[in-house]
């Protein structure tokens, strides 16, 4: 290395590489750093520090390496305290049998002081009983501050309860596809649960794909969880339950628990879904790739909206007729080129939108021969947001020009 660069300057150099937002994206991020230590001595101790700030473990055998190579050795094993984000979980469905579900909560118990992002998926907890000792083993890891849960099996609703409650700084959680046996009094329990305060900061809260037995009881122990917990993003999904009954009641409390203080909302449109309780709504994002019926059942749902604090609605997903003939799906779902389009432009023309900004809507197309005549259907049926020049039109996620014919 020339004499003349400033380790500051490498140091910073390294430190900005890039993370990638793809596992497949080459050359990685981690192979990068890899070729950066074996330049000189000088670069091996910021390329090690930034190698260990995220971490993925995929596989018995990174973790295995992982324990045998950098837990276990003295000169290896402070660069723990770099791990800013750790990726736990395997490949396909959850396993057992998979050391990772089974032993990292002991073996790196105190041993990842930084650790501020933890992504856990595709992991059976069934055969890790917590017992007692389950809330003290997670407490060992309170700088946690954002937790996602993906494909995880658990033995019991209480797990899942000990887990979450053991994290108190937890300012994003995010869950989808969390399963586990659920006993019939838990279906029964009151909305009204004594109050606790977790997680005085958690502002992120994401919600997908529960059954509709294990989203009845979460949501009505959550609701009792976030008092105290201003929620301000909120990303949830409840388009595939039922829309009566214990079910309803709990979405019902829980969307009056976090309504007054939602600020950026997304979700899959649902018209049993009210939106008066979001007060404080600043950007709402609707996904319609599973809505049936046509625009004015959209346009109704949104009238409902009484902030008028509302800024930018985005609207994903939304399919052309002819897309969905070709590729032969049921055309009672909601499609672009419908002329009922035109309740949208009305609703949103008046009261509570008149701070809007931004209307984009994202259309899946064909073929590119018909963005001309997507253009010219958005121009016709969308002629006052059009006028106001805050609709913006994505077709295959590219952004139209409006004004040329």
């Amino acid at each position: 290395m020339p004499p003349y660069m400033p380790r500051e300057i490498t140091d910073t150099i390294i430190s900005a590489v890039p993370l990638e937002h793809y596992y497949d994206y080459r050359p990685s991020r981690t192979h990068t750093l890899a070729m950066c230590a074996l330049v000189c001595r000088a670069w091996l101790p910021r390329s090690r520090v930034e190698l260990f700030k995220d971490i993925l473990i995929l596989d018995e055998h990174t973790y295995d390496l992982l324990v045998e190579r950098v837990l276990h050795s003295e000169t290896m094993s402070r660069y723990l305290a770099s791990v800013n984000s750790l990726g736990l979980g395997c490949l396909g469905k959850p396993d057992p049998r998979s050391k990772a579900a089974r032993l990292f909560f002991v073996e790196f118990a105190g041993k990842l002081p930084g650790l501020r992002t933890l992504d856990v998926h595709h992991i059976d907890f069934t055969h890790q009983r917590p017992s007692v000792r389950w809330p003290l083993l997670l407490s060992q890891f309170r700088t946690i501050t954002s937790l996602r849960l993906w494909s995880c099996r658990f033995s019991s609703f209480s797990d899942v309860r000990r887990l979450l409650t053991a994290l108190p700084l937890l300012s994003t959680l995010a869950i989808s596809q969390l399963t586990w046996p659920v006993v019939s009094h838990e279906l029964h329990l009151q909305t009204t649960l004594r109050p606790r305060t977790f997680w005085p900061e958690l502002h992120t809260l994401g919600i997908h794909d529960l059954s509709t037995e294990c989203a009845a009881v979460f949501l009505r122990w959550i609701v009792g969880a976030l008092h105290g917990s201003p929620v301000k993003v909120l990303d949830c999904d409840f388009s595939n339950l039922p829309s009566t009954g214990p079910l309803q009641e709990a979405v019902d409390a829980f969307m009056g628990r976090v309504g007054p203080s939602v600020t950026d909302l997304d979700m899959n449109i649902n018209d049993t879904l009210p939106l008066s309780g979001f007060i404080a709504l600043e950007h709402l994002s609707c996904d319609l790739i599973v809505y049936k019926g046509k625009w004015e059942g959209v346009a109704s749902v949104l009238q409902g909206v009484s902030s008028n604090t509302i800024q930018s609605i985005i609207f994903n997903y939304v399919y052309t007729h002819r897309w969905y003939s070709r590729h032969n799906i049921n055309t009672t779902y909601l499609r672009f080129d419908n002329d009922t389009l035109e309740e949208l432009d009305r609703v949103l023309s008046g009261e509570p939108f008149g701070g809007l900004r931004d209307v984009i809507l994202r259309v899946v197309a064909e073929k590119e021969e018909e963005e001309e005549l997507i253009r010219a259907h958005a121009r016709r049926c969308l002629p006052e947001l059009h006028k106001r020049r805050i609709l913006h039109l994505y077709v295959n996620g590219r952004l139209q020009r409006l004004d040329v014919e």
